[in-house]
């Protein structure tokens, strides 16, 4: 098109638009921009219809010929696209409303995503104009969008009334726009506010309701209180500390009434299973409930945690989050794959006496990110560490000590897929509670994060790798004719051995030193393992982080920290990942200290102040984002000290209130006006049972746990080659019905762990043969309990040991009948062991 003739176009395009807006309904706002721009008005638009989604152009192939990019992620190329491709028919400067844009969204033409506006209405109108001016591409930097807020940001109603957001955006120019009408919105809490597509809230019910509105893609957060019907006065409760102070504070607003704070013996049950993992014995009950110290509760909780059992209620979480599996299959475990077993128990073994020796956080994760095998020393010291982890191998050890004195977990970097693309995404998981996989292809669709995100700081994991062999040619050949020379000098030894002219003794001798040898060339051979496979440090190649997908080839060459505008410069021979770490203890940072607060909480409620609590996204708000707001800095000031994080959670009284309903608090979720019951983990249900019929687990040799150790302790797979176990295959099979994670590391999400019931799960507890068989064990609880006894005390004895309280008086009575009635006082026993087994009561933390 000529300039004469753009100009004409343009000329009539205004007089046009001019008289559409003079045929507006009497009283309409006109709600679109005069001079709309493309990114700022048109990209907005096909995301607020879903044109850009991934069901419709914004697909791998697009639809129907046409595609836009994801989410609107490159305004460019979908400009590009609208202008040139389809013979340019798509936009038609010398008849703007003939263009098949406008023709297929007001449905002139056949539309497979139907009519999406009105011809006359606002939204067309915004178009046509941007058409008729010429359909322009504006400068990318001038619209990027410095700030987005929400007017009301916070707001107070009733049930069943309505209100307005209004939704502002400043530019990088420094326009200001009201962009209400081009955004997205979405309650995240329905049950309390809903709200339509214009930015109309609609109350629903009390709560504290969340709305997440998006620009562009970008987030602010808006916040409705729906106080609940008044039901008395609010009561007159003790804080223990900050934490309820915003608890209550929050369920003041919303008139919700919290609960009373539970009984000892409920206190004691619940915080011995949350801490330590474990039930209390009976013994432990009655001294503690007895106990008349006002402070017995503090008391407890700093012993629970001084326990073994907290290191290993710990380590195993943290497992589930770090995920040790290991390669194999590819001959990567060279000629001994039982070492790979005994790495996920060095691994486990490792963040248990760290966590045992309440090493601080920040500390712990530089001495995993950080990591590496030589940690400086020569290759001789080196070697000195291998001899120990081989002869452990070799001798099946099941403590397995050595790898624990270590200061950096370097196993952490051999597990499969641990650096590159992959290993951030599983990083920025465990220790940023964030998700990042769908960035690997395209812009996440439910959060903020785009490709170049991910592979800018993917960067800082590229050099993690298999480090150069530190010995020079002549070394090797030199180290490779030894053992060459051990081996001929074996041979030779043991066809001496077979002359018949030898005596015996003489025979048995050459094949003594012939197999003493050959032991130690497997020693040689196990160390050498070590060297050439399993060690982590810089790699020699330096690459850059690249992904390829359906959508195309993506690379970034560039070091930039998440959520960061900041390119950072890196040298060549430097390790990358200090940055990350020196970036992880900025107080400023976002992420780093808000993951694990977020987690721990969640591990104690069953809920993170932002739920799920691996998705710590701006989308994603914390229904008490003041409380998480200092949690975090009072961690950190505290030199993040995670015991600290842990007692005082547990000394407060948001977590010591009882879970029986009160007041109108009985369906409150988000807002901690009772404990919310929860199933214990598959871990903690397996060991349970074993307390209460007086078992245990055994396990196979090549497993490398030691005997007697509890279901918490077991760090990977249960079953390992030709040594397994029947009892190891059950073990098994109840971490996988109950819901243990199967930490794959292709798998970044909490959810991998689950506590949802399941018929499996009844059928498990009523009537699998191995529980029976704990059950009818002849050295069992049942059997402990038949020893002469008033039934009484047997009675109390069996609800302690299986419930952690005492029967009341109903139960007493129908508990003392059917003792009277049972052909034998075990029999007797084991079927009332067999009731509270399958008793919701046994399973749940209450």
């Amino acid at each position: 098109m000529c300039r004469s003739h753009r100009k004409l176009t343009c000329l009539a395009g205004i007089i046009l638009s001019a008289a559409y807006a003079s045929t507006a309904r009497a009283g309409e706002v006109a709600a679109w921009p005069k001079d709309p721009v493309f990114s700022r008005h048109i990209v907005p638009w096909f995301s607020r219809m879903g044109c850009n989604a991934g069901a419709c152009h914004g697909a791998v192939q697009g639809k129907n010929g046409f595609r836009l990019s994801l989410f609107g992620a490159d305004p460019a190329a979908d400009h590009e696209r609208l202008l040139r491709e389809f013979g340019g028919r798509r936009l038609n400067f010398a008849e703007p409303e003939a263009s098949l844009l406008l023709q297929k969204v007001s449905g002139r033409v056949p539309h497979e995503g139907g009519k999406l506006l009105e011809v006359g209405s606002a939204d067309y109108r915004m178009l046509l104009t941007w058409l008729v001016r010429g359909a322009a591409l504006d400068e990318a930097a001038q619209s990027q969008v410095r700030e987005l807020t929400v007017e009301p940001n916070q707001h107070t109603a009733k049930a069943g009334t309505n209100y307005a957001l209004r939704v502002q955006a400043m530019f990088a120019d420094g326009a200001t726009e009201d962009v209400t009408a081009l955004c997205t919105f979405d309650s995240r809490d329905r049950d309390v506010a809903g709200v339509d597509r214009t930015g109309q809230v609609t109350i629903v019910g009390a709560g504290s309701g969340r709305l997440v509105i998006r620009y562009r893609g970008q987030p602010v957060l808006a916040q409705v209180l729906v106080p609940a019907e008044a039901k008395g006065e609010f009561p007159q409760v003790k804080e223990h500390n900050f934490i309820d102070k915003h608890v209550l504070a929050k369920l003041r607003q919303l008139n919700i009434h919290p609960s009373e704070l539970c009984d000892d013996v409920t206190f004691f049950r619940r915080a011995s299973l949350d801490v330590a993992g474990e039930l209390p014995t009976p013994d432990e009950i009655r001294k503690f409930v007895a106990d008349p110290n006002p402070d017995k509760r503090a008391k407890k909780i700093d012993e629970l945690l001084a326990r073994r059992g907290h290191a290993a209620v710990w380590a195993t979480r943290f497992c589930d989050l770090l995920k040790p599996q290991f390669p194999s299959g590819n001959g990567s475990e060279g000629k001994y794959p039982a070492t790979l077993v005994s790495h996920v128990r060095r691994f486990y073994e490792w963040v248990r006496v760290r966590l045992e020796e309440n090493t601080p956080y920040d500390q712990f994760v530089e001495r995993i990110l950080l990591a590496t095998t030589a940690e400086g020393r020569d290759r001789e010291v080196l070697s000195q560490e291998f001899q120990q982890y081989a002869e452990e191998d070799r001798d099946q050890a099941t403590d397995l000590k050595a790898y624990a004195r270590r200061r950096t977990l370097d196993v952490y970097w051999l597990r499969r897929d641990a650096a590159r693309v992959p290993g951030t995404i599983q990083f920025s998981h465990a220790f940023l509670g964030l998700r990042l996989q769908c960035a690997q292809c395209h812009r996440h669709p439910a959060d903020v994060w785009q490709q170049d995100d991910l592979l800018s700081f993917a960067n800082f994991f590229m050099r993690v790798g298999r480090p150069p062999d530190p010995r020079s040619p002549e070394q090797r050949k030199q180290d490779e004719a030894a053992v060459q020379e051990v081996q001929t000098t074996v041979s030779k030894l043991r066809e001496q051995a077979k002359d018949q002219k030898l005596a015996k003794e003489e025979a048995d001798q050459l094949l003594a030193a012939a197999n003493s040898l050959t032991r130690e060339l497997e020693m040689k051979e196990r160390v050498a393992s070590y060297h050439n496979i399993y060690t982590v440090g810089m790699a020699a190649k330096t690459e850059f982080a690249k992904v390829s997908s359906s959508l195309g080839t993506a690379e970034s060459k560039q070091f930039r920290l998440l959520g960061t505008r900041e390119l950072l410069k890196v040298g060549p021979a430097a390790d990358p990942r200090k940055h990350v770490m020196d970036w992880l203890r900025r107080p400023d940072n976002p992420f780093f200290a808000k993951a694990i607060v977020n987690r721990v909480w969640a591990h104690y409620f069953g809920r993170g102040i932002v739920d799920p609590p691996d998705d710590l996204s701006p989308l994603n708000p914390a229904t008490h984002p003041e409380l998480l707001d200092q949690l975090c800095r009072e961690f950190i000031q505290h030199g993040y000290d995670l015991r600290w994080l842990h007692r005082t959670i547990l000394a407060s009284r948001t977590y010591q209130q009882s879970s029986v309903p009160s007041g109108n608090n009985e369906h409150d979720q988000a807002h901690y006006a009772r404990f919310h019951v929860r199933r214990m983990s598959a871990e903690l249900l397996v060991d349970a049972i074993n307390h209460a019929m007086a078992a245990q687990e055994t396990y196979p040799p090549g497993l490398f746990v030691p005997p007697g150790a509890r279901a918490m302790e077991v760090p990977g797979p249960t079953t390992y080659g030709p040594g397994g176990s029947q009892s190891a295959a059950t073990l098994a099979y109840a971490f996988s019905i109950f819901g243990r994670s199967p930490r794959r590391t292709e798998s970044s999400c909490d959810c991998d762990s689950s506590t949802e019931p399941s018929v499996l799960q009844s059928l498990y507890l009523a009537a699998y043969g191995n529980v029976l068989n704990k059950l009818k064990a002849p050295k069992g609880r049942a059997a402990q309990l038949a020893a002469p006894a008033e039934d009484d005390q047997r009675l109390d004895e069996a609800y302690l040991w299986a419930l952690a309280r005492l029967p009341t008086a109903e139960e007493r009575q129908r508990c003392r009948q059917h003792l009277n009635q049972a052909a034998t006082p075990q029999q007797g026993l084991e079927d009332l062991l067999w009731v509270l087994l399958n008793t919701r009561e046994f399973m749940l933390i209450r």
